[in-house]
């Protein structure tokens, strides 16, 4: 008789417990800096999915059937905006069920026009040609968190608590961050920087530091033989020390200009692709901190 009752009450404590599992909602994040976001305010509240495979970036992605069911069955969708994802827009049309919310994590987000003019906002025929990398300004990615704890908050009120109080610790922990990178760029006499694309412009005005030119306007558009030349006379005239490269491409020209012109390659990551993990933007931030750091000591 009392095993009878001891199996009942686990039996019944099971039950709870993953009757509770299946009530956090599902919450669907497109990469990887807007991922770690959303998994630090969710904590264990939600269920946070990344939309995008780790090695494929917002620029090269394109939706697959099995992405638009993702889409469909996600009780909230967080992108980054400010066309990045402009492919989303389309996916989204008809494509959230009842009741979900779309969370624009740059929503309110002081932006930087890009001269060149982005491919992504033209081809979303939005946001006057704005840069849309403002998670590399960690100031600027406390907005973003707060943007997606109020929208988690919204859609899942019996946990607003639970994503307020994970939101201000990682908050803080922005904070601390912004003040280690302040620390350590203080210390460096050489601030300029030519970077593959122009993803850095947030980071560089925030800590002082100098673009001193791009090798491609946006990805994909290999410069011409005349702005190759520019490229070199830049690195001349301006004395550039280093040339900063992406993990996610490999440019020839990036090494030709190295070869000729004995300038050495760093990489740094402006995290358009990487893994689904709460610590992924701040293991990254740091990462690129010391290359930076390294580079131009």
């Amino acid at each position: 008789m009392k095993l009878t009752q001891i199996s009942t009450s686990v039996l019944c404590a099971l039950i709870v417990h993953v009757s509770g599992a299946a009530e956090k909602i599902q919450v669907l994040a497109t990469f990887a800096p807007i991922v770690s976001f959303t998994k630090n305010v969710a904590g264990d509240a939600a269920n946070v999915a990344m939309l995008l495979p780790p090695n494929v970036g917002p620029h090269d992605f394109a939706l697959a059937p099995s992405d638009l069911r993702k889409i469909a069955s996600a009780d909230v969708v967080v992108e980054n905006g400010l066309g990045i994802e402009a492919w989303l827009d389309h996916a989204l049309k008809g494509g959230l069920k009842a009741n979900a919310l779309r969370i624009v994590a740059s929503h309110g987000v002081e932006t930087i026009l890009d001269p060149a003019g982005k491919a992504e906002a033209a081809a979303a025929e939005a946001d006057g040609g704005v840069n849309p990398h403002i998670w590399l300004d960690p100031i600027r990615a406390i907005k973003e968190v707060e943007n997606i704890r109020d929208g988690l908050t919204a859609r899942d009120p019996a946990n607003g608590g639970t994503y307020l109080a994970n939101a201000t610790a990682f908050s803080t922990s922005l904070r601390d961050l912004d003040r280690e990178i302040r620390r350590v760029s203080a210390g460096l006499a050489n601030k300029r920087m030519l970077t593959f694309h122009d993803t850095f412009p947030y980071f560089a005005a925030r800590y002082g530091f100098e673009i001193a030119g791009v090798v491609e306007a946006f990805p994909g558009k290999e410069p011409t033989p005349r702005e190759v030349k520019r490229l070199r006379d830049l690195i001349a005239d301006q004395r550039v020390t280093v040339l900063f490269s992406e993990p996610q491409y490999s440019s020839r020209i990036l090494r030709s200009l190295s070869a000729d012109l004995k300038v050495p390659i760093v990489v740094i990551d402006p995290m358009e692709t990487g893994e689904a993990s709460a610590g992924f933007y701040e293991v990254v931030m740091r990462k690129n901190l010391q290359s930076l750091a390294t580079a131009l000591k």
